[in-house]
C-alpha cells in the first residue's frame, strides 16, 4: 500500500571495482527518489555520468507494490534530441503523474528543457519525450519498490530501491537481506563478502536478465557514512525548494562536482610578453565530445599579487567581475568558448607591471534565477591552467625585412639576462637541433619568407621559451589606382598608398603638347590637358623606395585625352545695342549644360542650362560660360570655359584693301585653325603653320565663324566678315 503521510527520501552512492576521481563505470544512475503519500508530488532524480550519453531507447521503471511484478515502464522518446549528447554531471528530475498526460503533473513551472545548463526536468508523461507508461508508472510504495535504468538492448544499468526483501523480482541474492535500511551497509546486515565490497543483485525487467554488471551500494570511500532513509534524513533537502533532488552533504555535492566539471590536463605554461606589452598564454584544450554545443569553456583570472585562491562552484562571472578577497583578489579578463583545436590562446595588452594568472576550464552555464554548487557553472579546481609569469621580461626579437631573396639579419636587443649565453635558435617551434647558440645574432640566407624561433632558457622567466622571429621576403610593390582618360578642365589624379615609408617617382614619357603634369615626387600625381579634338595617349611610369631602401620594379601606364569641342554662338548673328540677343552653346558632345553664365555690360532677360537670354549694350557684348560635360565612354565631367566673340573682329576685303586681307594672329604661332558657315559646315581647315590663307574662290561673301588653335593650348575664336 501507498506510504500514508510518511515521506521517504533515498539517496545511493555508488562506487565500483576500480575507483578514480570520477565514476566512469555506469553510463547514468539514479541518484535519488522522493517517495510520499501523493504520487504527483514524486520525483526520481538521474545523474548521467558517461559523457556525450545517448539516452533515446533507453527504459526506467519500478517493482509494483507486490515486489515480483512491474508496472508499465517508460521509453527515453527515440525521437527527442533533449536525450542525445547529453554531458556528463547532466542531472535529470522526471515527475510522476496520477494520470495519462503532463497536466497531472503538479510541477509544471519548474519544467527545464535546456540542457546547456547541465539540469532538466520534465513530466513523465510527456509524450514528446517518453513513450509507453500508465496511471501506475513509477508509482512508489512501501515494499518492493526498485527503480531501475536498462538500455535498449534491455540490460540493467543502474536501479536504486528500499525495502529490505525484492521478492520474486530478485535474480541472486539480495545484497541487503535483513536490513531494513539499504543504505546501512554494516557487515551484520550484509551477505558475505558483505557491501559495499561484494556483488549486488540483479532484478529482472519484464526483459531479459541483466549482464555481469558489478554495481555495490553504501556510500564510497571519503563519502560521507551513516545515510538514513527517514524524515530526518539530514542529507537530502528537498521539501518546497524550487529544485528537488539537491542533497547538502558535502560528499554528495562533490561527487556532482566532479562530474560536472571538464576533465581537463592540469598544466603550467609559460607566456610570451612582448615588447608592446601583450602577453600570450597558450595552453593545452580540454577534450571535448561536442564542442558545438560550447558548455565547455575557460575563465581566465588574473592578479598582481600571485596569491590564487578557487572560484566558487556553481557561479558565473562576466569579464571585469572580481572573486576573492585581500591578496587573493583576482580579475576575471576572459570567459573563452571551448573549440576543437588541440590549443587554445589567450591575448591582452597588459601594460607595465608584474600579472599573474591562472585558467580554470568550466563546463555548462546557471540555470536562470537559480545558483546552487551542484547545480551551476562547475570549474575544475583540480586540474587547470598555471602561469609562471612572475619575471617574464619583454623580448622584443627584430624580425628582418628583405626586398629579394638574400641574407636576413635577425637580432636580439639588450635584454635583462646576464649574458647571451644559453640562448639558441631554431627551424622548428618544438624540438630540433640549434642552428646557432649564444648568440644573440642569427644572419641566414633565406629564399623566401621564413620562421625562425629563439630559445631563451633562463628559467627564472620560464625555461625552454622560443619566440617566433621572421625574415620578411617582400618585394616592394608600389600601390595605386588611376583613371582612364582626362578631359579639358579636369586634371586626372593618379593616387598612390600614402604610407609615410613610401616614397614615390613618376615620370612622363610622351604627352601630347600643352599637357601638364603635377607632384612627380609625390603620391599623388596630377595631369591636365586643354581643349583637344581627337584622342591622344598620354604615357608615364612609376617607381616607389621605401625606408629599408627597397625599389620596386618601374611600372609604365597611360591615360588617354578626351576630344571636347564647344563654342558660343549667337541669334542673330551680329550684336544689336538695345536688341534682345540669344546666346546658345555649339557641342561636339551630348548631353551637356552651362553650369554657370557670366555677363557685363548687358541686361540678362533670362537664363537656363543651355541658353542665355540679353540685350547687349553693345555690338561686343562680353559673355562666358563654364561648360560640363558627361563623357559616356569615360564617366567623367569634362568642363571648358567658352566665350561670345567679339563681333567682327577681323574683316576680310578681297578685292579691297590688302592690309584686311587675311586673318591675322600676331606672333601667336598657330596649330589649327577651323572655319564655319553660319549653319556649322566646316568651309575652311589649316593644320600647323598657318601662313595667312583662306577658303578657295567658292566660298562666297559672307558672315564666318573661326576657331584657332595656339602652341601653348590657348583657343581663340570670332567672327569674320568675308566680302568679296
Amino acid at each position: 500500500m501507498r506510504n500514508s503521510g510518511k515521506q521517504l527520501f533515498l539517496f545511493l552512492f555508488l562506487c565500483f571495482g576500480l575507483f578514480s576521481t570520477k565514476i566512469r563505470a555506469q553510463e547514468i544512475v539514479v541518484n535519488e527518489y522522493y517517495n510520499t503519500s501523493a504520487q504527483s508530488d514524486e520525483w526520481t532524480e538521474l545523474v548521467v555520468v558517461k559523457d556525450d550519453l545517448d539516452l533515446r531507447g533507453w527504459y526506467m521503471g519500478d517493482n509494483n507494490a507486490a515486489t515480483n511484478s512491474w508496472q508499465p515502464k517508460i521509453r527515453f522518446s527515440t525521437s527527442a534530441s533533449l536525450w542525445n549528447h547529453l554531458r556528463a554531471g547532466t542531472v535529470i528530475i522526471i515527475d510522476h503523474a496520477t494520470g495519462t498526460d503532463d497536466s497531472n503533473c503538479d510541477d509544471g513551472n519548474k519544467y527545464d528543457y535546456d540542457k546547456s545548463d547541465g539540469f532538466i526536468r520534465v513530466c513523465c508523461r510527456n509524450s514528446a519525450y517518453f513513450e509507453g507508461g500508465s496511471t501506475t508508472t513509477l508509482y512508489l510504495a512501501d515494499g518492493g519498490d526498485f527503480v531501475q535504468l536498462v538500455n535498449p538492448s534491455g540490460k540493467m544499468v543502474h536501479g536504486m530501491g528500499h525495502d529490505s526483501n525484492p521478492g520474486g523480482s530478485v535474480i541472486g541474492t539480495p545484497c541487503y537481506s535483513t536490513s531494513n535500511n539499504w543504505t546501512d551497509i554494516s557487515a551484520a546486515n550484509g551477505d558475505t563478502p558483505p557491501c559495499p565490497n561484494g556483488p549486488f543483485t540483479y532484478y529482472k525487467f519484464g526483459m531479459q536478465a541483466p549482464t555481469s554488471l558489478k554495481m555495490v551500494c553504501g556510500t564510497l570511500a571519503g563519502f560521507s557514512s551513516g545515510l538514513q532513509s527517514t524524515t530526518s534524513n539530514g542529507i537530502i533537502d528537498t521539501t518546497d525548494t524550487p529544485f528537488e533532488g539537491i542533497g547538502n552533504g558535502s560528499a554528495n555535492n562533490q561527487w556532482l562536482t566532479d562530474l560536472r566539471a571538464p576533465d581537463f590536463l592540469g598544466q603550467t605554461i609559460c607566456p610570451v610578453k612582448l615588447d608592446n606589452f601583450t602577453i600570450n598564454l597558450t595552453w593545452e584544450s580540454a577534450p571535448d565530445l561536442q564542442p558545438g554545443d560550447q558548455t565547455i569553456g575557460y575563465m581566465v583570472v588574473r592578479n598582481t599579487t600571485g596569491d590564487f585562491g578557487l572560484p566558487p562552484q556553481g557561479k558565473e562571472f562576466l569579464v571585469g567581475n572580481s572573486y576573492g578577497t585581500s591578496t587573493q583578489m583576482v580579475t576575471v579578463v576572459a570567459n573563452i568558448d571551448n573549440t576543437s583545436s588541440s590549443t587554445t590562446t589567450y591575448s591582452e595588452a597588459t601594460g607595465t607591471g608584474n600579472f599573474f594568472y591562472r585558467v580554470f576550464p568550466y563546463r555548462y552555464k546557471n540555470t536562470l534565477g537559480f545558483e546552487h554548487p551542484t547545480r551551476g557553472r562547475t570549474y575544475n579546481t583540480v586540474d587547470f591552467v598555471k602561469v609562471n609569469a612572475s619575471s617574464v621580461p619583454a623580448i622584443p626579437v627584430i624580425n628582418d625585412t628583405l626586398c629579394s631573396p638574400g641574407l636576413a639579419t635577425l637580432v636580439v636587443p639588450p635584454i635583462p639576462m646576464p649574458n647571451p649565453g644559453g640562448i639558441a635558435w631554431y627551424e622548428n617551434a618544438n624540438g630540433g637541433n640549434p642552428i646557432l647558440i649564444n648568440k644573440d645574432t642569427l644572419r641566414f640566407a633565406v629564399s623566401q619568407t621564413t620562421s625562425f624561433w629563439v630559445e631563451f632558457p633562463n628559467s627564472s622567466w620560464c625555461n625552454g621559451q622560443r619566440i617566433e622571429v621572421k625574415a620578411l621576403v617582400q618585394p616592394l610593390i608600389c600601390p595605386y589606382t588611376s583613371p582612364d582618360s582626362v578631359c579639358e578642365g579636369v586634371p586626372a589624379i593618379v593616387i598612390g598608398d600614402t604610407r609615410p615609408d613610401l616614397k614615390y617617382k613618376w615620370t612622363p614619357i610622351s604627352a601630347p603638347q600643352a599637357v601638364n603634369f603635377s607632384g612627380k615626387d609625390s603620391s599623388l600625381f596630377s595631369i591636365s590637358t586643354p581643349s583637344t579634338n581627337k584622342k591622344e595617349w598620354v604615357v608615364f611610369s612609376l617607381s616607389c623606395t621605401n625606408n629599408q631602401g627597397c625599389q620596386s620594379q618601374t611600372i609604365r601606364d597611360s591615360i588617354y585625352t578626351v576630344p571636347f569641342e564647344c563654342s558660343l554662338y549667337s541669334l542673330p548673328d551680329v550684336a544689336v545695342p538695345g536688341q534682345a540677343l540669344l546666346v546658345k552653346v555649339k557641342s561636339d558632345r551630348n548631353p551637356w549644360q552651362v553650369a554657370e553664365w557670366m555677363v557685363s555690360k548687358s541686361e540678362v532677360l533670362d537664363k537656363t542650362f543651355t541658353s542665355l537670354n540679353l540685350i547687349p549694350e553693345s555690338t561686343s557684348p562680353e559673355v562666358k560660360a563654364e561648360i560640363h560635360v558627361l563623357d559616356p565612354r569615360d564617366g567623367i565631367v569634362c568642363k571648358a570655359i567658352r566665350s561670345l566673340p567679339n563681333g567682327l573682329i577681323n574683316l576680310v576685303l578681297v578685292n579691297g584693301s590688302p592690309e584686311n586681307r587675311f586673318l591675322d594672329f600676331g606672333s601667336k604661332e598657330i596649330q589649327y585653325l577651323h572655319i564655319f558657315n553660319r549653319w556649322g559646315r566646316k568651309v575652311g581647315d589649316f593644320g600647323a603653320g598657318y601662313k595667312k590663307e583662306w577658303p578657295d574662290e567658292k566660298v562666297g561673301s559672307g558672315v564666318y565663324f573661326y576657331q584657332a588653335g595656339t602652341k601653348g593650348g590657348l583657343v581663340l575664336s570670332g567672327w569674320v566678315e568675308l566680302n568679296r
